[in-house]
C-alpha cells in the first residue's frame, strides 16, 4: 500500500509539473523593443533600391523631390522634375515610420520610439544627426507604435516584451515569436 501511494505522489507530481511547464513555454507572436543609441539607429536607416510601393501611407513634395511614405517601413524618393513622370530613385528604410517632415537638407521622421533627424545632402550616404524620445518618454506610455499594434490585433491582445528601461532607449520595435510575455494592450 506504501508503494502504491508513494508512486501516486510520484506521478501526480510529475504531471503537475509538466503542466506548468507547458503554461511558462506557451508562444505568441508579440513585439520586442530593440535597444540603442544613435549609432546603432544608422544600421536601421539606410538608403536601398527603388522598391515597389505596397503600403502607401503620406505623401510630401520638397524642391524636386517626391516622398512616398510605406507605412512603417521608411521612404519612396523620386525624382519630380516631371510631376507627370515621377521616376524612382531610393527606398530610405526607417523602421517603424508614419509621418515627416522636411526642412532644408533634413529629413524628421518618426521611428516607432522617436524622431530621427537625417541630413539628406547625399541620398547615397544618409547621416544621422539627432533622434529624440523626450516627448515621446515624458508625454506618453512607451509602448509599441499603433501601426504594429494594429497588424498584431487579431484576438483582442497583442503581446510585448516589457520595457526595461536600463537597457537604454527603444530605437524600435520588431515583430517575433516569444514565450507569453506579461505586458499587453487590449482586453
Amino acid at each position: 500500500m506504501k508503494k502504491l501511494t508513494l508512486c501516486l505522489a510520484l506521478c501526480t507530481g510529475i504531471l503537475l509539473t509538466s503542466c506548468s511547464d507547458n503554461e511558462t513555454t506557451k508562444s505568441v507572436i508579440g513585439l520586442r523593443p530593440i535597444y540603442g543609441t544613435i549609432d546603432d539607429i544608422q544600421n536601421f536607416v539606410k538608403s536601398t533600391d527603388a522598391r515597389e510601393l505596397t503600403s502607401v501611407g503620406k505623401i510630401y513634395t520638397y524642391q524636386d523631390f517626391l516622398f512616398i511614405n510605406e507605412v512603417g517601413s521608411g521612404l519612396h524618393v523620386y525624382n519630380n522634375q516631371d510631376p507627370k513622370n515621377p521616376v524612382a530613385l531610393k527606398f530610405i528604410s526607417i523602421p517603424g515610420n508614419v509621418d515627416i517632415a522636411i526642412k532644408n537638407q533634413y529629413i524628421y521622421a518618426d521611428m516607432g520610439s522617436g524622431i530621427i533627424t537625417i541630413d539628406m545632402s547625399n541620398l547615397d550616404e544618409l547621416v544621422i544627426t539627432d533622434f529624440s524620445t523626450e516627448y515621446l518618454e515624458e508625454n506618453l506610455d512607451v509602448r509599441p507604435p499603433q501601426h504594429l499594434i494594429d497588424q498584431l490585433n487579431i484576438s483582442g491582445r497583442v503581446y510585448y516584451e516589457c520595457i526595461d528601461r536600463s537597457n537604454g532607449k527603444i530605437i524600435t520595435w520588431e515583430k517575433q515569436e516569444m514565450p507569453q510575455p506579461e505586458c499587453y494592450i487590449g482586453n
